[in-house]
């Protein structure tokens, strides 16, 4: 706006930002108590080496489409500081830029930002689980083929039909664990799950019954498996 009135000199070069500096830690500890939580209790000190680790972890998901706030761009950058001089830009006549404190008391914090703050570490240990889920379980019928089919035979199931069952819902499920990493793919390979996990329950209702009463419940564990994955779809919403 001072611009705009011509209060200030032309290319002026200078940081909108408050005079006081302020640590990582204690950044966090503002937002926390914005959003009404605790401090926390515990403050481990992470290895170089971990933080490394971890920021090429980011890295590679940066590839697959993610935009992780802990690659290894931004974990240099916090290593680094960053500093802010706001002088040049009092100097000049510009007001004086609110502090954190004092913007984070005047907006809301409701609700929804303590859900989001919650969920936020939970989502791609969601979408990690479900990956790891549905690989695994594809693995195992590959690995067992003849003995998986001899369960659809053993209900009356053609031999040939049981064969391309296991193989054909062996490889969706391997491509669908693998597809729920790769972030543009991530909600069709959510709603692939639900469709092809809807798809066993009823064959299995149909062809093999009583295996909803097998004490280890092989077909009640795959309705878990279809709630998760229905919640890892509308987490995905950008905003």
């Amino acid at each position: 706006m001072a611009a705009a009135r011509r209060k200030l000199p032309s290319g002026l070069i200078a940081d909108l930002t408050e005079p006081e500096v302020r640590g990582f830690s204690e950044m966090v500890d503002h937002f926390r108590q914005w959003q009404g939580f605790s401090l926390p209790w515990l403050r481990p000190k992470v290895p170089a080496v971990v933080l490394k680790s971890v920021g090429k972890g980011a890295d590679l998901l940066g590839w697959l489409g993610w935009r992780s706030p802990m690659r290894s761009t931004a974990l240099q950058a916090l290593a680094d500081g960053i500093r802010g001089d706001p002088s040049a830009w009092l100097e000049a006549g510009g007001q004086p830029c609110r502090s954190l404190v004092s913007t984070l008391r005047s907006l809301p914090s409701t609700r929804q930002e303590r859900l989001f703050a919650r969920m936020y570490f939970m989502l791609p240990l969601a979408i990690a689980t479900l990956a790891l889920f549905w690989c695994v379980s594809g693995l195992i019928a590959l690995i067992s083929p003849l003995r998986a089919a001899a369960v659809l035979e053993g209900h009356n199931v053609p031999a040939w039909v049981a064969s391309i069952t296991v193989y054909g819902g062996a490889f969706a499920d391997i491509g669908l664990g693998l597809g729920i990493l790769w972030r543009s793919a991530t909600r069709m390979a959510t709603v692939g799950m639900i469709v092809l996990s809807a798809c066993y329950l009823f064959g299995g209702l149909v062809v093999a019954p009583d295996l909803w009463l097998d004490p280890l419940g092989p077909m009640v564990k795959v309705v878990p498996a279809i709630v998760l994955a229905a919640i890892v779809a509308m987490m995905l919403e950008a905003r």
